[in-house]
């Protein structure tokens, strides 16, 4: 086994050099991948919720403040992701009277975005923001 010289020791760090702030961005983007994925997992809990806490509606119930008893139970479902005003809306639909029948359609869409931490901070062709919606449709449950 012969030692390896000055020169080739010196070759070996540049090569290390090089290829470390790629492997770093590698990981970032992975990590970057899954809090995406997390995020579109809360915000499709989150809108389940105001669904099923919307068709529990009662029947001698009036409904008026339905929206935002549903807007309330996807808010504090998705708390890890810190849902606000500013970057969080909520809709809230049925159609029929009110309050509504059984088996009237309730729809509820979670719209949220979803800010990057990592990697458009060091790569700006990355964005920022990233929109992350969930729709989901139940019956009135009386």
């Amino acid at each position: 086994m012969r030692k390896q010289s000055f020169a080739e020791q010196g070759q070996s760090l540049v090569e290390v050099a090089l290829i470390i702030p790629a492997l770093l961005i590698l990981f970032m983007g992975i990590a970057e991948v899954g809090f995406y994925l997390y995020a579109q997992v809360q915000v499709a809990n989150a809108a389940r919720e105001g669904a099923r806490y919307g068709s529990l509606c009662k029947q001698n119930d009036t409904c008026a403040t339905l929206t935002t008893e549903v807007e309330s139970a996807v808010l504090s479902e998705a708390e890890l992701l810190k849902m606000d005003g500013t970057n969080t809306s909520v809709a809230v639909q049925w159609s029929g009277s009110v309050p509504p029948t059984t088996s009237t359609p309730i729809t509820v869409t979670v719209a949220y975005t979803h800010t990057s931490p990592f990697i458009s901070n060091f790569v700006p062709m990355f964005p920022t923001e990233l929109p992350v919606e969930h729709t989901v449709v139940m019956q009135f449950d009386k």
